[in-house]
């Protein structure tokens, strides 16, 4: 038997493909996700096949073949300090303390993430340094929870070491304590995979039901509901967006979409749609997830070790010592 972390199950579902299944089309949605109409038009095809995903793994359907997704290895995260790397894990015992350990890191200081777009070379430098500089100081996560360093004492030796060796601008020094840079980043972990105590079936229908109204508001019209499905790009810069979009109506991909609208309708006012309908769609995804944990009986779900080798996830090495 196998546990995981909220962030390993969501992993593994990223992991995971639906043999020789292209698309996902309205009538599949309703036979084999979710019988709705319109709510199948809240998701783009990845998150169909996310959603499809998941409701094999919990249902051990064995109409679908689920193969292994070839996953790139885990790129280094400059926005942090501390560098994250390794095998997403598994855990063997639930005893584990590394089940509720959760993220801890400190974040990389506004100047040096302007860097990255500026000046990638001076970037990848200035990063080196200062992660040395945290090793060499022994700047720990233990010594800040301890009390022992905090974000002033951080941000003084920051402002002393780096503006002007690299000239880039210090960090703002605030009175309180409330203003001042936040160095310190941690997520709890809700150790084993996460459930809701009970479910209410009619307070799920209920819940779909105002999101699809919600959703009917906002995309009032078929130029909107083609839009949608692009919500993705909201993290993209506005060249980003422009490009795309103008490659996806060239395509023919955006039938709906007249070749001005975007420049009369604008970027920020896209970006701002574009939010709100991706924050109607995680609530729609987060109800499915839930709807099938329950109709599955997740509380009774193992996992088998060897699955999820296959599927490149990898036992904690603090499980192994344990057993």
């Amino acid at each position: 038997m196998a546990f995981l972390t909220d962030y390993s199950y969501r992993q593994l579902i990223e992991r995971v493909e639906i043999k020789n299944l292209d698309r996902i089309d309205q009538q599949f949605f309703k036979k084999n996700i979710y019988d709705n109409d319109y709510l199948y038009y809240f998701f783009n095809q990845l998150d169909l096949k996310k959603l499809f995903a998941e409701k094999i793994i919990l249902s051990d359907d064995n109409t679908f073949v689920l193969v292994h997704k070839e996953v790139a290895e885990r790129k280094d995260n400059t926005t942090y300090v501390l560098e994250i790397k390794g095998k997403v894990k598994y855990h063997k015992d639930n005893q584990c303390v590394a089940l509720n350990r959760g993220f801890k890191n400190f974040y990389m200081p506004e100047p040096i993430a302007i860097l990255a777009i500026e000046d990638s070379v001076k970037h990848e430098k200035i990063v080196g340094e200062i992660r040395q500089w945290f090793e060499k100081n022994n700047y720990t996560v233990q010594r800040y929870e301890a009390g022992e360093i905090n974000d002033k004492i951080l941000t003084a030796d920051f402002n002393n070491t780096f503006p002007k060796k690299f000239d880039i601008e210090p960090i703002l020094i605030s009175q309180s304590d409330k203003s001042q840079f936040q160095w310190y980043i941690e997520k709890k972990s809700k150790g084993n995979v996460g459930i809701e105590e009970s479910f209410d079936h009619n307070e799920f229908i209920i819940k779909i039901a105002e999101l699809l109204k919600k959703r009917d508001f906002i995309c009032n019209s078929r130029t909107m509901q083609s839009l949608s499905k692009y919500d993705f790009l909201v993290i993209r810069d506005n060249v980003d967006i422009l490009n795309y979009i103008n490659e996806s109506l060239y395509k023919g991909y955006l039938r709906n979409v007249s070749d001005v609208f975007i420049d009369n309708y604008g970027i920020e006012r896209l970006k701002e749609f574009w939010s709100k309908h991706r924050e109607l769609k995680i609530d729609a995804f987060n109800l499915l997830s839930v709807y099938f944990k329950w109709t599955y009986n997740f509380k009774e779900k193992t996992f088998d070790e060897i699955y999820l080798e296959d599927f490149n996830l990898k036992a904690c090495n603090l499980c192994y010592a344990r057993n």
